[in-house]
């Protein structure tokens, strides 16, 4: 069977509901919702990685001008240092120079020379300051007062000057180092940092896409697998599952379809079941007809011979009579196969299909008289203990013709294989209480335990394939339940089967007692 769906079904309360259910669902449940997550989920992830670049780069960065400045330092310093050497060499020069005046003077603006670059560079070396100081007293000295002995302090300061810048230079190439180093460092764990944050963008993405993206693709793959089956009438378990997003609704919905598409399925069987019931009977009632018009008429002058020939012969006083005359069985047996086609014809006429005040008893025995023409009741006993005060039911009179068949045909079926006693069947009516009570007792195999909660699903058979629709029961139910009743079953097996069914009393049907 298929449905189809349009617009309309979104205009129903339950679409409405559908629309109502997807605008109640969780902010990160749905699948937008999980892709703006995984969005946010990323952002976050590259500022992160953003920060700690934009770290290492200031690292970098600062290493870098460090690095300029030392290298301006160390230029400055080759300079005061070239300056310095050529300053020794000349006091060394001028010391024994006979002119102490002119070289004092010549080697005062040699140390005039020295100052500036020792200023700059006490700034950061404050150890200079003192060699600086002790410079610029000699000059003064040299330039006042020039004389050997001040040469000689000159020579000494400045000794001590070049010892001093020594160790100056030896700082600057060991920061110059430091720094190169640091700078490397930032650089391989910078480039370690760019490598490990891809591998890891690009594991990340992996995950997202086998666990979020395969599971999606794996379950669209059920709702179209298990939309195909539906589709094809084939029987398929619910699908299962625990999303909560527009997936688990679509999920919802095939699941619900499904349900609609078995409930009207059910519903068209059961329809079926019943048109079939009328047919198979309206087919019986005209074959019955049919027979009684052609087997009454030669029947009818049977009965008319052998009630004269019984005649003649109680008048006669046949002295064969009840011996090799036997008038009187002729006339009995006669009579019972035109009382047996009147019943066949009678059970066969269409019923009202409306709900009335029936005589359940009434129809329970032409219902048993009807089926004991089957084969399957030669060897069985069926026994009717029906309520002589029965009140009357509403009910349709064919539908319970149709459920009184199938629950004494059922009742053959488990009898078929009894061999150890006699196979019997009990038709039992009684009041109890509001309701009336039926009871349709075999002593066949009976229902194993584990499949008697099963007996009432559609389809579902335990005479074999071939031998039942497994819809008998689940026509009786529903036919019941139409009518306000109930059917339950109890059995044991090896042990007989006891099928329970009650139905309201009317008020105004019930008898006051």
């Amino acid at each position: 069977m298929r449905k189809v769906f349009n617009v309309a079904d979104d205009l129903s309360p339950k679409g409405i509901g559908d629309r109502r259910r997807r605008s109640r669902l969780p902010l990160f449940g749905s699948l937008r919702g999980k892709g703006w997550l995984f969005t946010c989920v990323l952002a976050a992830y590259f500022l992160v990685v953003s920060v700690i670049i934009a770290f290492e780069r200031n690292t970098m960065l600062e290493s870098v001008n460090l690095l300029q400045s030392i290298n301006e330092r160390e230029e400055y310093l080759v300079g005061l240092n070239y300056a310095v050497s050529r300053a020794v060499i000349s006091v060394n020069e001028n010391y024994f120079s006979p002119d102490v005046e002119a070289s004092g003077k010549m080697l005062a603006l040699e140390v005039e020379a020295l100052l500036p670059g020792l200023i700059r560079l006490q700034s950061v070396y404050p150890e200079l300051t003192h060699s600086r100081q002790e410079l610029e007293r000699t000059a003064s000295e040299l330039v006042d007062m020039p004389s050997r002995a001040t040469i000689a302090d000159l020579r000494a300061s400045m000794h001590h000057l070049v010892l001093e810048l020594d160790n100056v230079t030896n700082d600057v190439a060991t920061q110059k180092a430091k720094f190169a180093e640091r700078y490397h460092e930032a650089w391989e764990r910078l480039t370690t940092e760019w490598m490990a944050f891809g591998v890891l963008a690009l594991i990340l993405v992996a995950l997202v896409f086998k666990v979020f993206f395969r599971g999606l693709s794996l379950d669209i793959d059920r709702v179209r697998i298990h939309a195909s089956r539906v589709l094809l009438g084939q029987p398929s378990a619910k699908l299962k599952h625990a999303r909560k997003d527009e997936l688990g609704l679509l999920m919802d919905a095939v699941n619900s379809m499904q349900d609609e598409l078995a409930r009207r399925e059910s519903e068209l069987e059961l329809t079926r079941q019943q048109s079939f019931h009328k047919e198979k009977m309206a087919a019986v009632g005209s074959l019955a007809a049919a027979v009684a018009h052609e087997i009454n008429n030669p029947l009818s002058a049977i009965v008319g011979v052998a009630q004269a020939m019984d005649n003649e012969c109680n008048a006669s006083h046949c002295e064969r009579y009840g011996d090799a005359c036997h008038p009187g069985m002729i006339l009995e047996q006669a009579t019972r196969v035109m009382s047996i086609t009147r019943q066949i014809s009678e059970f066969s006429v269409p019923q009202s299909q409306e709900a009335e005040l029936s005589d359940l008893n009434s129809i329970l025995r032409s219902t048993a008289n009807f089926v004991k023409f089957d084969r399957r009741f030669r060897r069985i006993k069926v026994s009717l203990e029906l309520d002589g005060e029965l009140p009357a039911v509403v009910l349709v009179a064919d539908h319970m013709v149709q459920v009184a068949m199938n629950l004494l045909i059922n009742a053959a079926d488990a009898l078929k294989d009894v061999e150890s006693r006699q196979p019997e069947i009990r038709v039992l009516t009684a009041r109890n209480g509001d309701r009336v009570l039926l009871q349709v007792i075999d002593n066949g195999s009976g229902i194993p335990h584990e499949i008697l909660p099963r007996v009432f699903d559609e389809r579902f058979s335990t005479k074999g394939p071939g031998r039942g629709s497994g819809l008998g029961l689940a026509v009786c139910k529903s036919l019941l339940e139409r009518a306000g009743g109930q059917i339950a079953i109890n059995s044991e097996p090896g042990l007989g089967t006891i099928v329970e069914v009650t139905l309201p009393v009317p008020l105004l049907g019930a008898d006051c007692r």
